[in-house]
C-alpha cells in the first residue's frame, strides 16, 4: 500500500489541500461510503511524516474494519473509491483555480443556454470587471479575455451591430493569444535545442514575428516578454535585446503569476548561457556570467525560485555554479547553508554535499573536496556525473594515476549502463577517451601533442575541453 498510486497522490498535497479534500470526501456529492472517510482520516494522519509500517494493508484494514478478517479485495475497493474521490477533487480544484472571472463566465454561458439572457448579461459584465481588476496580463489573461469576447459575440449574435464589434474584439484577442503561444513555444524550443541539440519545428513562426512587429504587439507583456526573449536568443548582437528583456521583466513583474515568472527568469538565464557557450571573448563571457548571477540572486530575493516553500535541487546547483563562476566563494558557502533546508527533503543532503564539494574543488581545496566526493552517495545522475568529472581532474592534478585509471574505467562502464544521461554520454565518453590519450603521450613528443590538441578542438561533444587544452599547454 505504501507504494500505491493513492499514497503517491496524497503525499503531494499540502496541509491546506488535505483539509479541503477532507471536506470533499465527506460530501455526499463526492462519496457516500463511510469506510472511505475512515480511510482518508487514517491516511492523512500518517502522511507527515510518512510511516511505512503504518501503511501495510493488513494494518489499515484492521483500523477500518476491526471486526472482520482481512479481505484484500475489499481493501482494494476502498482504496480505489478514495482514489476516485481524490481525483474528482483535483479536477474540481483545478476548475476553481481560474478565479472569479472564469467562474462568472461559465455561469453566464449556463444561464444563456437556459434562455435567461438578462441574468447571463449581468454575470458577463461581472466577469469582465473581475478580469480587468486582477493584476496579471499574461497569456492566461488574454485567453480568458478571448473567451469572454466569444461569449459576448454568441450572446449578441441576433443584434447585428453589437455582434460585429464583439466579433472583432474576439478575433483580436485570439491573435494576441496565438502570438504569445507561438513565441513562448519558440523560446522553449530554443532551450531544448541548447540542451539536447534537437531541432523542434514551430509552424508559422516567421509570420507571427512579422505580425507582432507590424501590429506593435511587443507592448503587450504576454507577447513582448517572449518576443524579446526570442530575439535575445537568436540575434547576433544579443546585448541590446537582452537589456530590453531585463527591463521588461522588471516593469511587468507583477503582471505575471509567480510560476510563469519563474519560467521567464529561466528563459533569461538560458539567453545568457547561450552567449557564454558561443562567445570566445572573455569580456563577453564575463558580462553574461554576471547577468546569470544577478538573475539568480534577484530571483532568490523575490522568491520566484521558491515553489510551495521548496527550492529545486537543480536550481540550487545552478545558483551555486553561477556564484562559483565568478569566484564568489564566500557568497556561495553562505547560500548553500542558508537555503539547504529549502531543498526537497529526499535529495537535500545529497545536493548539499555535492555543491559543497564543488565549492572546495573550485577554491581549490582538493583534500576537502575529495573527502566529500568519496564518502557521499549522490542520488541524482547529474550530480553523479559531475562528481566523477571532479574526481577525474583531482586525481590527474594530484598525480594519482592508479586511482585515475580505475576511475576512467568505472566511469565508462557507468555511462554505458545508464539509459538516462542523454547527450551527456558522448560528452563524457570523449572526455575519458581524450584523457587516456593525454596520459599516454610523453611531454617531449610535440607532434603527437599537437595532433591531440587538434583532435580536442575539433571534437564536437566533449566535457572539460578547456581543461584538457590547458593540460596540454602546461606540458609544452
Amino acid at each position: 500500500m505504501y507504494d500505491s498510486r493513492l499514497i503517491e497522490l496524497l503525499k503531494t498535497l499540502s496541509p491546506t489541500e488535505l483539509k479541503e479534500l477532507g471536506r470533499w470526501v465527506r460530501s455526499p456529492f463526492a462519496n457516500q461510503r463511510e469506510e472511505v472517510v475512515r480511510l482518508f482520516d487514517y491516511l492523512s494522519d500518517k502522511l507527515a511524516p510518512v510511516r511505512e509500517a503504518a501503511l501495510k494493508k493488513e494494518t489499515v484494514f484492521k483500523k477500518l474494519f476491526p471486526d472482520e478478517a482481512f479481505d484484500d479485495k475489499k481493501m482494494a475497493y476502498t482504496m480505489s473509491r478514495l482514489n476516485l474521490a481524490v481525483q474528482s477533487w483535483l479536477v474540481f480544484a483545478e476548475q476553481q483555480s481560474g478565479g472569479e472571472a472564469a467562474y462568472r463566465l461559465q455561469l453566464a454561458k449556463a444561464l444563456r443556454k437556459r434562455g435567461l439572457e438578462q441574468q447571463s448579461e449581468r454575470e458577463l459584465k461581472l466577469a469582465e470587471a473581475a478580469l480587468h481588476s486582477q493584476p496579471h496580463r499574461n497569456m492566461d489573461y488574454h485567453q480568458l479575455s478571448h473567451q469572454l469576447h466569444l461569449e459576448r459575440y454568441e450572446s449578441s449574435a441576433s443584434r447585428q451591430r453589437t455582434a460585429a464589434r464583439s466579433f472583432q474584439e474576439w478575433s483580436d484577442e485570439e491573435s494576441v493569444v496565438l502570438a504569445a503561444k507561438k513565441l513562448s513555444q519558440a523560446c522553449t524550443a530554443l532551450m531544448h535545442k541548447a540542451v539536447s541539440e534537437t531541432n523542434l519545428r514551430i509552424d508559422f513562426l516567421e509570420e507571427v514575428l512579422a505580425f507582432v512587429e507590424e501590429r506593435q504587439l511587443m507592448n503587450l507583456p504576454s507577447v513582448g516578454i517572449y518576443y524579446l526573449g526570442y530575439k535575445a536568443m537568436t540575434e547576433e548582437d544579443s546585448r541590446p535585446w537582452f537589456g530590453q528583456l531585463r527591463a521588461a521583466m522588471r516593469l511587468h513583474f507583477q503582471q505575471f503569476p509567480k510560476a510563469e515568472m519563474r519560467g521567464i527568469y529561466l528563459l533569461a538565464v538560458n539567453c545568457c548561457i547561450r552567449q557564454i557557450n558561443t562567445r570566445r571573448q572573455g569580456e563577453e563571457q564575463t558580462f553574461f556570467l554576471r547577468q546569470v548571477f544577478d538573475l539568480y540572486t534577484e530571483g532568490l530575493e523575490n522568491e520566484v525560485f521558491i515553489e510551495n516553500g521548496v527550492l529545486s535541487r537543480f536550481t540550487y546547483k545552478n545558483i551555486a555554479n553561477a556564484g562559483l563562476g565568478l569566484k564568489a566563494f564566500d557568497w556561495v558557502e553562505d547560500f548553500l547553508h542558508r537555503y539547504k533546508d529549502k531543498v526537497e527533503a529526499p535529495h537535500r543532503e545529497s545536493a548539499y554535499l555535492f555543491n559543497l564539494a564543488s565549492l572546495w574543488f573550485r577554491k581549490p581545496n582538493y583534500d576537502r573536496a575529495l573527502d566529500l566526493l568519496t564518502r557521499a552517495e549522490f542520488d541524482d545522475v547529474l550530480h553523479n556525473l559531475d562528481a566523477r568529472r571532479m574526481l577525474l581532474r583531482i586525481y590527474f592534478d594530484l598525480g594519482e594515476f592508479d586511482a585515475l585509471d580505475s576511475l576512467l574505467d568505472s566511469f565508462a562502464i557507468f555511462l554505458r549502463r545508464r539509459k538516462d544521461v542523454g547527450y551527456l554520454r558522448q560528452n563524457y565518453l570523449n572526455l575519458i577517451r581524450l584523457t587516456k590519450k593525454l596520459l599516454q603521450i610523453p611531454a617531449n613528443e610535440k607532434e603527437a601533442r599537437a595532433k591531440l590538441r587538434k583532435e580536442i578542438e575539433e571534437t564536437k561533444a566533449v566535457a572539460e575541453r578547456e581543461w584538457l587544452l590547458g593540460k596540454l599547454k602546461e606540458a609544452e
